[in-house]
C-alpha cells in the first residue's frame, strides 16, 4: 500500500446481508425468501413487518392528525384474513393475533427508546 491511502475493512457477506434487510422496510411475501432466524438472537421476530425501521418513524411524523398509520399492516392484514377464513373458530388465530400484537410492542418501545434517547422525528411533542 502506498502512503497516501487507506484501506476500509469490508463487511462479511453475512453481515451485510442481515443489516441491509433490518434496514429496509420492504415486506417479503415470498414463502422461500422469507427467514424469521436472521441475525442474532435479538433480531428474531414472528411477523413479516419490520417495525424499528427508521422510515415509520418519519410515516409517523408526516401522517395528519386524522388518519391512522400502522407500522404492522402486513401482520394486521394476515389477521383479519385469518379471522374472516375461521369466523366459527377465532383461537385457530391466535398465532396471528400474537405476531401483530409483538410486532406493535417492538415499534412503540422503539420509539419509547428514541425518545428517551432524545431523538427528534416523531412528531411536535
Amino acid at each position: 500500500m502506498s502512503e497516501g491511502t487507506t484501506e476500509i475493512p469490508k463487511k462479511s457477506a453475512d453481515s451485510s446481508a442481515v443489516s441491509s434487510n433490518l434496514e429496509s422496510d420492504k415486506v417479503v411475501k415470498d414463502k422461500e425468501n422469507i427467514n424469521f432466524t436472521e441475525g442474532s438472537v435479538d433480531d428474531f421476530k414472528f411477523y413479516p413487518d419490520n417495525p424499528k425501521n427508521h422510515r415509520h418513524k418519519y410515516r409517523w411524523a408526516n401522517k395528519e392528525a386524522s388518519k391512522y398509520y400502522d407500522p404492522c399492516e402486513e401482520s394486521r392484514q394476515a389477521s383479519i384474513s385469518c379471522v374472516l377464513r375461521n369466523q366459527k373458530d377465532k383461537s385457530v388465530c391466535q398465532d396471528f393475533f400474537d405476531a401483530y400484537r409483538e410486532c406493535s410492542k417492538d415499534f412503540f418501545a422503539k420509539r419509547r427508546q428514541d425518545r428517551r434517547e432524545g431523538r427528534k422525528g416523531w412528531g411536535i411533542w
